[in-house]
């Protein structure tokens, strides 16, 4: 059994004020996270599909084995409760395997993407202190560059090709027994790692705890998505990206539904799956909606009859986008806010009114969101601030002290415990949220403070705008100007003329003294990004200031 150190956990001071609000939040005070979510289905799901990939099938007495024979492979390594163990791998059944058996033995799951390089793998390593790595064939290379400097690790295990030094993933299922006592655990336990996407810096490891994971499928699953056993929730989103780990790994099995695995994201491919595997909730960021989008005639193309509804999240979801998806394929977009810290806090829902379309909707059931200024003093509605969020999660930081004080409001304030997603919102008379900007998003021009994301939100509601990011840029005579970096529709060629078309289109949508003065256009391609696509505003931000240094010299 690994001890966890103190000092690695969050101060108590600091420690999020979470709230158990519904009844159905009211859980044991020990359980085994893959009894809950796995077992659970067994006695009535047991030879119903469970996992969809190509054309296989896994049932939930099949993943069960599966799970109960790598937890005794991994408990006969010597691994148990605490230990740190990283999964990196593309979407693959393999992935729910590695997950289930880990929480089966008390293990902790330590996601990490498969696209991070080197060195981005072994910092997480060893941030983590992980004892063992569970990784796809293909996405070995970087591993073994680097597992000579990651001293914890003790064991590299490997789906699919064998490689010198390592240990096979079938072959460590061969011969291992169908049947294993699981761990009981605390439910305040940590029940899973996730890195930050980077966006504003170095990658911050969250923590969640074993109830808080549960809570998702019983607030978002139960109360927005109302997941059902006959349903098949599918989509592109990596299981290491908070979207897809909320809504592969953990909420499906609440309810007994299953899962639609997409290995490599194609827009066609997706679609494809929806028929071949009969998906009913369907999953993408905004950009894989609009390249499926981008395919012409594709609601003639393709079956999409069994989707009834269709859920967004990993960044702003433009009106347009949701209109026309409405408009093609007749089925509702949510516009979910969540985060690889509180899970879902907000959401729009079936039934919304016409008018908050593009608002982040209402607090999802079981949290509490509020708008305060400066001072944590709640302002009045219609008035923009920091969102403040309280509910069955909060924000919790793995060895980063300084993050943890920074990600709840301070312990003298009135909302102590309350976390801070770090976000600009104004909340309207009826309980609408709208989005405004990320906190470090913020621009200040001539006085004014601008948030780059209200920006962002007007150009994509543009006709010719595929995306765009928005940033500050020096400027001397009003400290900063505003920015737009813009990606162009397939077919729509920049021009100087496009230029003032758009910055005439943002004055006419909201205040005319946001306007980028500045727009450059950009392929998609060229835009920094992190390994789950969100645009690093932040590199966008240094490039700029070194260009005006160098027009300085």
């Amino acid at each position: 059994m690994a001890r966890i150190r103190s000092d690695y956990l969050p101060p108590k001071e600091f420690m999020p004020a979470n709230i158990w609000s519904l009844p159905e939040l009211q859980y044991p005070p020990r359980f085994n996270l893959t009894e809950v979510l796995l077992d659970g289905n067994i006695p009535e799901r047991g030879d119903a599909i469970a996992i969809y990939f190509e054309a296989e099938r896994t049932t939930f007495f099949e993943l069960q084995s599966r799970v109960n024979k790598f937890a005794n492979a991994l408990r006969r390594l010597g691994i148990g409760k605490g230990d740190r163990v990283v999964l990196r791998s593309p979407n693959i059944p393999e992935y729910f395997v590695w997950n289930f058996a880990c929480w089966r033995i008390g293990a902790i799951p330590v996601l990490v993407n498969h696209l991070n390089r080197a060195s981005e793998v072994a910092f997480k390593i060893n941030d983590s202190e992980s004892v063992a790595i569970c990784v796809h064939g293909e996405s070995y290379a970087d591993v073994e560059k680097v597992r000579d400097e990651c001293p914890h690790l003790k064991h590299v295990i490997v789906h699919g090709e064998r490689f010198p030094g390592t240990l096979n993933f079938a072959a460590l299922l061969q011969g291992e027994a169908e049947h294993i006592d699981s761990v009981e655990c605390a439910s305040d336990d940590i029940g899973r790692i996730i890195y930050s996407s980077g966006t504003t810096g170095k990658p911050k490891a969250i923590l969640t705890t074993l109830a808080g994971i549960v809570s998702l499928a019983d607030t978002h699953g139960r109360h927005i998505l109302n997941v059902q056993a006959n349903d098949v929730m599918g989509g592109h989103p990596y299981y290491s990206f908070a979207f897809g780990a909320a809504n592969f790994l953990y909420m499906p099995w609440r309810f007994g539904a299953s899962v639609s695995v997409i290995s490599h994201f194609s827009p066609e491919r997706q679609l494809q799956l929806v028929d071949l595997h009969g998906i009913t909730l369907l999953f993408a960021v905004p950009t894989a909606f609009r390249m499926m989008l981008a395919i012409a005639g594709a609601e003639h193309r393709f079956r999409l009859t069994s989707v009834r509804l269709c859920q967004s999240a990993g960044e702003p979801l433009p009106n347009a986008t949701m209109l026309e998806w409405r408009q093609r394929f007749g089925q509702t977009i949510l516009n979910s806010l969540g985060s690889g810290e509180l899970n879902y806090w907000l959401s729009t829902f079936v039934g919304m009114p016409e008018s908050k379309i593009g608002s982040n909707g209402k607090s999802v059931p079981g949290f509490e969101n509020i708008v305060v200024d400066e001072k944590f003093n709640q302002v009045p509605p219609g008035t923009p601030g920091e969102l403040i969020v309280r509910g069955p999660v909060g924000q919790m930081y793995w060895r980063r002290p300084d993050a943890q004080k920074n990600g709840v409001c301070p312990p003298d304030s009135q909302y102590a415990g309350w976390s801070r997603p770090g976000l600009y919102y104004m909340e309207d008379a009826d309980g609408y949220f709208w989005y405004k900007s990320r906190l470090d998003d913020m621009i200040v021009t001539s006085g004014y403070k601008v948030p780059g994301g209200e920006v962002e939100a007007a150009l994509n509601d543009h006709q010719a705008v595929h995306e765009c990011a928005v940033i500050a840029v020096p400027d001397k005579e009003r400290g900063n100007i505003i920015k737009a970096f813009v990606v162009l529709k397939e077919g729509i060629s920049p021009s100087p003329q496009l230029v003032r078309e758009l910055q005439d289109f943002v004055k006419q949508t909201i205040e005319p003294y946001k306007y980028p003065r500045l727009i450059e256009f950009a392929a998609a391609d060229a835009l920094p990004r992190t390994a789950t696509g969100k645009i690093q505003r932040t590199a966008l931000r240094e490039t700029e200031a070194r260009r005006s240094q160098s027009l300085a010299v």
